[in-house]
């Protein structure tokens, strides 16, 4: 990849949202985590609905997968894979983090007694085992709700106007036209929950900095659940550097596609590209901000 851009999609869609994405990530559950006054019961309600948020990552990721068209020839030098086995490569290894991921919520639950179920209601005879329940839709948050339609529709299009086909014509005498980067809108659906995720953590991370909060975080409301265990977990370095790997992917095979365009057709292809998924960034806004349980 190279170092300069001639436009970053990822700095677009941040910098013209920059209110929606404050509302999404800067919350009054967040300021209450970071400062050790949530009560057990709610932090377990919320990680019930993370926890399946966890779920519909997964089957949007294996839908995802599906759909990306791998090149049928080894790179000529090492390192030099295409966007696409990339994508491969982050995707198979956010699904491996959100199973570790599950398993510590279900880890730290037992310690620290967090119920981490939501209700269930009884959809056949099966009453000895959770085969036959489902959740109860009404016990989800709103946020979940948005999220899992937002990752059911991973792989499809915002809008006709998506398709263009590269070369040396113009626009208007290209027939037959594809799709610019296909996987686009679903790999801009997990960079920006992500990327909302990490902001939200960190936020909270500075808020508990300036807060005073007890040192001792057993005297936490949750008994140190977040504090100690999820914080420092969902603010890390490592977890910046994997957001930040899928946000330059992503700008950078745009950039590519720039690079092979007239100069006359750039500003008409950022267009399209924002065509596509301008609208899918804000519902996903919409969403993470809902996602967050009221909080007294």
């Amino acid at each position: 990849m190279g170092s300069k851009l001639k436009w970053s999609l990822t700095e677009h869609l941040l910098s013209n949202y920059q209110g929606e994405f404050q509302t999404a990530t800067q919350h009054p559950f967040l300021l209450a985590a970071a400062e050790g006054r949530l009560p057990k019961d709610v932090l377990g309600k919320w990680l019930a609905n993370d926890r399946l948020y966890i779920h519909s990552y997964i089957r949007a990721a294996g839908k995802l997968l599906s759909s990306i068209d791998l090149p049928p020839t080894a790179p000529k030098t090492a390192g030099a894979e295409a966007f696409e086995t990339q994508l491969v490569d982050w995707l198979i290894e956010a699904l491996t983090a959100v199973r570790r991921e599950e398993r510590l919520f279900i880890d730290v639950a037992d310690r620290y007694g967090l119920d981490v179920n939501l209700g269930t209601i009884q959809t056949s005879t099966v009453s000895d085992t959770t085969a036959g329940a489902m959740v109860d839709e009404t016990a989800k948050l709103p946020g979940l709700v948005m999220i899992e339609d937002i990752f059911s529709s991973v792989t499809q299009s915002s809008s006709a106007t998506e398709q263009i086909a590269l070369g040396t014509a113009s626009f208007s005498d290209r027939p037959p036209r594809r799709t610019l980067i296909p996987w686009l809108e679903g790999a801009v659906t997990f960079w920006g929950t992500e990327r909302c995720y990490l902001e939200a953590w960190s936020w909270a991370k500075a808020r508990e900095s300036a807060s005073g909060a007890p040192g001792d975080v057993r005297e936490d409301a949750d008994g140190g659940a977040l504090r100690k265990e999820f914080i420092p977990n969902w603010s890390s370095p490592d977890f910046a550097r994997f957001v930040q790997q899928l946000g330059s992917l992503i700008d950078f095979a745009i950039d590519e596609v720039l690079q092979k365009v007239g100069e006359d057709e750039v500003e008409r292809v950022k267009t399209e590209i924002l065509a596509r998924v301008e609208s899918r960034w804000k519902s996903l806004l919409a969403a993470e901000a809902s996602f967050w349980p009221h909080v007294d």
